[in-house]
């Protein structure tokens, strides 16, 4: 491998790769659930969606026959640090429930504040009413969904949205989700803060942090799709590293997102020393040593 050829492994290629493995892309149509139970840990998360899933093919079911079935919200909340798998969740659960033909098309459509809240009067509820067309028949996704009602100073459309986003789930119950996920704490607040908010949204699912031993699963699968592997030495580093980590963070701790960025920066230092060898084999471009894993 020559030096050029060595430099066309940057940091953005290690990103995009990242990114066509978790979006799905590649997933063959009615695997979804197959690939949440491959997921690593979420045992508890697992149980709950298994256990939604029957809820909502039931309810479907007596609805088709001309039952009333069961009238109960389908909406829901996830709550839990970054990193810990929400959104990829919620994805998945979008194309199980278009599977089960609960979702007519399982579309995924993931939302943040600038998308939903405008600039000025009459601007915010055609934005949320784009959002609900676009997610039609699947999952519309509202990430940190407490930051719609964080402006108090009276010049902010926040509310207007959350009355916006009510009247819609209300008018399209039968054919979409909507999923608020965030901080526990702050999610909670949110919810408790309307009426029309708690009395939609009540079911929850808690996303955990990981164990050392699951980072350091996650971080071993990460490496096997990148075609990376960690020396004996290296492997023995890192599952030490994540150990520690996992039981001594801040608040601010991104689980899966941490391991990920700490793989790009392991993957950038071995770069460094690889490139200054005359010559490198395949098996060498593929090795991460516990110096390539060392942080600082």
């Amino acid at each position: 491998v020559s030096q050029d050829e060595l430099f066309k492994i940057t940091k953005d290629d290690i990103r995009d790769r990242n990114e066509i493995a978790e979006s799905g892309h590649e997933r063959e149509n009615g695997t979804a659930m197959k690939e949440l139970n491959s997921m690593i840990g979420l045992t508890s998360v697992k149980k709950v969606i298994r256990k939604a899933v029957a809820n909502f093919k039931m309810n479907k079911k007596l609805m088709d026959m001309g039952m009333t079935g069961n009238k109960a919200s389908l909406h829901m909340v996830f709550t839990g640090n970054p990193g810990t798998a929400k959104t990829t969740v919620a994805r998945l659960f979008a194309e199980i429930l278009k599977d089960e033909k609960v979702l007519s098309t399982g579309k995924f459509v993931e939302v943040g504040r600038a998308d939903l809240v405008g600039q000025y009067v009459g601007h915010t509820a055609p934005k949320v009413k784009k959002r609900f067309k676009e997610a039609k028949g699947g999952v519309l996704f509202i990430d940190e969904a407490y930051t719609l009602t964080a402006g108090k100073d009276g010049k902010d459309f926040g509310q207007e949205a959350v009355d916006t986003l009510l009247k819609m789930m209300e008018d399209n119950r039968d054919n979409l989700i909507v999923i608020v996920a965030g901080y526990t704490e702050l999610m909670k607040e949110f919810v408790d803060s309307n009426p029309g908010l708690r009395s939609r949204f009540n079911k929850y699912i808690n996303f955990e942090d990981y164990s050392g031993d699951e980072l350091y699963e996650i971080f071993l699968s990460m490496c096997k799709k990148q075609e990376y592997e960690p020396n004996a030495q290296g492997k023995a580093y890192v599952k030490e590293l994540l150990g520690i980590w996992a039981k001594s963070h801040d608040e601010n701790f991104a689980n899966a997102r941490e391991v990920r960025n700490y793989l790009e920066r392991s993957i950038a230092r071995q770069a460094s020393r690889i490139v200054e060898l005359d010559s490198v084999s395949d098996k060498q471009l593929k090795t991460l040593t516990k110096g390539d894993l060392t942080e600082g």
